[in-house]
């Protein structure tokens, strides 16, 4: 199961709770919410606890999990599927594969995801944070702001490309049915036959597309069922668990070198670890994380969530994969709707510049969609927005959409900083925290968090070895560095930051 399937279980079906043993709970929220512009259900500040007092940013709050949490509603951990079994057999086929199907496979550079996926997930752990995510921001929010899964993120994770022109059009029934059938190499008869059955509830059977495809057939036909199956089995998974999508085959109808790809920032949560491994610099990151089986209880989740209600901005490893992530992947300061066939996403950087390697302030406007529709039991959330205008968008760039950093701040002492106004107005506009009662955050993450420790030290370091080596430049000429302003105030300064990390 995908996040994105977690996500749209979050947003899609709220109602789905354990909550008979307190349905005043539901009458309650019921009554207090109305429908506001574009069918989102907002509500009166005042009768919202824990929710945010000014609602322009998540306007579909009372429709979001969180508000019921609140009240004290549990609709415990949520249903999630693996498909190791399919990428243990991924994994054979690719391995004994020909030379000439490998290199077609390997040419989409697609042929490692079924290699860094995980048998194992921890569930609570995702439930924990698909209860924060909220779709009018496509951001995470946490106590001290909000995250998301940006781009840089994406290629540092998962090693996909992520330019390219983006994947449009919808394939009509008839035009996905002859295609699988041509792939399948079946008569049209067979695919939903009684006697053989390869099509079923809307998707065709894994073994099927194995059993068929694996070996024996040409080159280019063994190469797209795999990344066929690759894709409906990791990047596109539904809950179906024996069958996949026939959609992810018309992204390689005109053949696996002629494929681009483009994606869905938000699909990628799904990796679950517990130590890291020792991997080269050019493996995706996802490689380096051991997975292991852990408890699927609510007990688990709700003690999650209560550490999620405690996180600080300092626990958090805000350039996980080193500075400058706009340098090493330019489409991380894309700014503007990404598109997925009809499914269309804001993208907005500005929101999450921390994880840029810059100080937080005030963001601007969330990106409006044409209309946002959720039914009355909030079992569909539907976004409105123009493809053509998010591939319009996306084609301008570096151009046209580029978010400008000129008048942000780099986060040169502390990673996590951010404006001193930033946080009263989040607290404003947002649910910072999901359970109420909770105590506040610590002043300091655990003496035990090394990563953090090591990663502020380092910070700090780095800072004080550029400065130093900008004075020295601008002074070499006199060849005596002793008695330079500069100098001596750059390093009793850092002297004081050193003294203040060594005492928290």
């Amino acid at each position: 199961m995908s996040v994105d399937d977690l996500i749209t279980d979050d947003i899609r079906d709220t109602d789905n709770f354990d909550s008979s043993e307190d349905e005043s709970c539901e009458k309650i929220y019921i009554s207090r919410r109305k429908k506001g512009p574009g069918g989102r259900f907002v509500g009166d500040s005042s009768s919202v606890p824990g929710g945010p007092e000014d609602d322009t940013v998540i306007p579909s709050f009372l429709g979001h999990v969180a508000s019921r949490l609140w009240d004290g509603a549990d609709r415990g951990v949520l249903k999630c599927q693996t498909r190791h079994g399919a990428l243990r057999k991924l994994r054979q086929w690719y391995e004994t594969a020909s030379k000439e199907v490998k290199v077609l496979i390997d040419g989409t550079e697609l042929s490692h995801l079924p290699y860094i996926m995980f048998d194992h997930l921890d569930i609570p752990l995702l439930s924990a944070f698909v209860e924060r995510w909220q779709p009018d921001t496509n951001s995470f929010h946490m106590p001290f702001g909000e995250m998301t899964i940006t781009l840089h993120d994406v290629w540092h994770i998962l090693h996909i490309p992520i330019g390219g022109a983006m994947i449009s059009g919808q394939p009509n029934k008839a035009q996905l049915q002859a295609y699988c059938i041509q792939i399948l190499g079946i008569l049209p008869e067979d695919l939903v036959s009684k006697t053989t059955k390869h099509f079923s509830q809307g998707g065709v059977l894994i073994e099927s597309i194995i059993g068929l495809c694996m070996h024996g057939r040409t080159a280019e036909v063994e190469a797209i069922a795999w990344i066929w199956l690759t894709l409906g089995c990791t990047l596109f998974i539904d809950k179906s668990g024996h069958r996949i999508r026939p959609a992810t085959i018309w992204e390689v109808r005109d053949g696996v070198t002629d494929a681009t790809w483009n994606l869905i920032e938000r699909r990628f949560l799904g990796f679950d670890w517990r130590e890291r491994l020792l991997i080269e610099s050019h493996q995706p990151r996802a490689s380096s994380w051991s997975a292991t089986a852990s408890e699927c209880s609510g007990i688990r989740l709700r003690a999650l969530r209560a550490r999620l209600d405690q996180l600080t901005a300092e626990e958090i490893m805000w350039l996980s994969f080193g500075g400058e992530p706009v340098a090493s992947v330019e489409h991380t300061a894309y700014y503007g709707w990404i598109a997925y066939r009809d499914i269309v996403e804001p993208y907005m950087p500005s929101r999450v510049l921390r994880q840029l390697g810059y100080v937080q302030t005030v963001p601007v406007p969330i990106f409006r969609p044409i209309g946002v529709v959720r039914s009355g039991k909030s079992i569909k959330y539907s976004v409105d927005m123009s493809v053509t205008i998010a591939i319009d968008m996306w084609t301008a760039f570096p151009t046209m959409y580029k978010l400008s950093f000129m008048g942000f701040e780099e986060a040169h002492i502390i990673a996590g900083g951010c404006h001193p106004a930033y946080l009263d107005w989040y607290e404003r506009h947002s649910h910072p925290r999901v359970l109420p009662g909770v105590d506040l955050p610590r002043s300091h993450p655990p003496r035990s968090n090394n990563d953090y420790w090591m990663m502020l030290l380092t910070t700090e370091f780095e800072h004080f070895i550029g400065a130093v080596s900008s004075i020295i430049a601008q002074h070499r000429q006199h060849c005596d560095f002793e008695g330079i302003p500069e100098l001596e105030q750059e390093m009793e300064e850092a002297s004081t930051t050193l003294e203040r990390v060594m005492a928290a």
